[in-house]
C-alpha cells in the first residue's frame, strides 16, 4: 500500500525544473558601431569575444569575458596649421579595444532549446588610440572602466547536446577619455554571434 501511495505522489508531482547546463564556454564574433563618433564613426566586424558562464540555478549564472575589436576611420587630405608651420596629410584614426569583465545573467525561460537572457557585465577597458599621418604617429593608451548592458539568447541544438549558439547585442560605455586627442568617454553598440560549449 505504502508503495502505491509513493508512486502515486511521484506521478503527480512536477518534474523539477532543471538549469539550462553546468557550466558553458563560448567564444563569439563581434561587430561594433560606435555611438561616440568624434574618433571612429565607421561600423567594424574586426573584433571577437571569449567567455566562460557558471549557471547558480535555473534563473541565474555568473561568468568572465574577455575580447578584442579593432576600429579605424579615415580622414581626407586637408591642410592642418599650427604655432610656427604647417602639414598637409591625410589621416587614418585606429582604436584598439580591449575588454576584461565579470558578468551575471538572469534567463527568462528555464527550459527548452531557446533561452533569453538579460546581462550585466562590468570591467576593465584597454584603449590605444593611434593616430598615422604621412610618415608619423601618435599614440595614447588608457585603462578604464566598462559597463555593458546585454540582451542575448543561447540556442542548443538539441536537448543534451554539448554545441549551440549565442546572439547577443549590448551596448558599451567606457570612461576612457583622452586629454591627449581632445576625446570624451566612448560608446557603442556591439552585436555577437557564435558558438557555445554546454558541460552538463
Amino acid at each position: 500500500m505504502k508503495l502505491k501511495i509513493a508512486i502515486i505522489l511521484l506521478a503527480i508531482t512536477p518534474a523539477a525544473i532543471a538549469q539550462v547546463a553546468e557550466s558553458a564556454f563560448h567564444v563569439s564574433w563581434v561587430t561594433m558601431k560606435p555611438t561616440y563618433t568624434d574618433y571612429v564613426s565607421k561600423t567594424s566586424s574586426r573584433g571577437f569575444n571569449v567567455g566562460f558562464t557558471k549557471f547558480i540555478n535555473e534563473r541565474f549564472g555568473a561568468g568572465l569575458s574577455g575580447g578584442y575589436t579593432v576600429l579605424d576611420d579615415y580622414v581626407p587630405r586637408q591642410t592642418y596649421t599650427f604655432p610656427g608651420g604647417a602639414i598637409t596629410t591625410d589621416i587614418f584614426n585606429y582604436m584598439y579595444f580591449y575588454t576584461l569583465m565579470a558578468n551575471g545573467q538572469y534567463y527568462f525561460k528555464t527550459e527548452g532549446l531557446f533561452v533569453p537572457y538579460a546581462s550585466l557585465s562590468a570591467g576593465a577597458a584597454f584603449t590605444e588610440y593611434t593616430i598615422f599621418y604621412n610618415a608619423y604617429s601618435d599614440s595614447d593608451t588608457k585603462t578604464s572602466f566598462n559597463l555593458r548592458p546585454e540582451l542575448g539568447a543561447l540556442y542548443r541544438f538539441q536537448k543534451y547536446s554539448t554545441l549551440g549558439m549565442k546572439a547577443a547585442i549590448g551596448y558599451d560605455f567606457v570612461t576612457n577619455k583622452s586629454e591627449y586627442f581632445d576625446l570624451k568617454n566612448f560608446s557603442a553598440l556591439s552585436f555577437q554571434i557564435g558558438i557555445v560549449l554546454f558541460n552538463d
